[in-house]
């Protein structure tokens, strides 16, 4: 919703689990994928699919994986990530520099980084 009502004109949604794709589109997303209907990785599909255009990625289940993915999936000159799923404890994320380095984003936010006025 939040994408939608910032004026975002493509919206993919991505989830293994299908059935969560009609509710998606209810609340704004303009199209869905899931990753198990490809052999290579999503940031290459969504490269595809979008022209390597991909301005922001949201990462919102806490996995190591999918939040590199997510990254990799931004334009690689000025998409930005953000992160709102937690990570397990513990855990250290492992990631190409070159993601960076190119210019992408990468940020973080805890319960949607809500701010009272």
């Amino acid at each position: 919703m939040g994408c939608k009502s910032a004026g975002a004109s493509r919206i993919i949604g991505i989830d293994l689990n299908k059935s969560k794709f009609e509710k998606a589109m209810a609340v704004g997303a303009t199209e869905c994928i899931s990753p198990k209907d490809f052999t290579k990785p999503i940031s290459e599909v969504l490269s595809e699919m979008t022209g390597n255009n991909v301005g922001f990625s949201f990462e919102v289940i806490g996995r190591l994986d999918t939040m590199v993915d997510a990254l990799a999936s931004c334009h690689m000159n000025y998409g930005t990530s953000v992160v709102v799923g937690a990570p397990p404890a513990a855990n250290m994320l492992t990631y190409n520099p070159m993601l960076l380095f190119t210019g992408r984003t990468w940020k973080g936010c805890v319960f949607g980084a809500f701010e009272l006025s």
